[in-house]
């Protein structure tokens, strides 16, 4: 069952693979923003996963996230979700990301619900569409 109030946690070791100068967002090696978002959406994702039913599955819409201080690495990153919102398929998470230093991030993530069958049924038909509009 999904309601408001439910939370998730995970975290996350800052390596050379996942720094800024790694993953081409900048040419510090600290933690990289799109490292943050990846940690943001599979903390969310593990939240709700565990509540569906087969065949059933979740997909990121929306993302509004401050990164508001540097991780090294080495350092460890938490990350915490709490759903603060549930409208039919829209689950809305409140997001918050830190280290032994204190907050490196915070916002707003949104998830909706989908089934997987019809979920990728869409995704094929829209490439297959895509596919034969860029042929003309």
């Amino acid at each position: 069952m999904i309601s408001v109030g439910i939370t998730n946690e995970a975290s996350m070791t800052v390596t050379k693979d996942n720094t800024a100068l790694a993953l081409v967002s900048g040419a510090i090696d600290v933690f990289a923003t799109p490292a943050m978002i990846s940690l943001i959406e599979k903390t969310a994702t593990e939240c709700l996963q565990q509540r569906l039913s087969e065949g059933e599955s979740s997909v990121g819409t929306y993302l509004e996230i401050k990164h508001s201080a540097p991780s090294v690495i080495g350092s460890e990153v938490f990350c915490k979700v709490e759903i603060t919102e549930i409208d039919r398929s829209r689950i809305v998470f409140d997001v918050k990301v830190w280290d032994a230093a204190g907050e490196v991030g915070s916002g707003r993530h949104d998830r909706f619900l989908v089934n997987k069958e019809r979920f990728m049924k869409k995704a094929v038909a829209r490439a297959e569409k895509t596919t034969h509009s860029a042929l003309r």
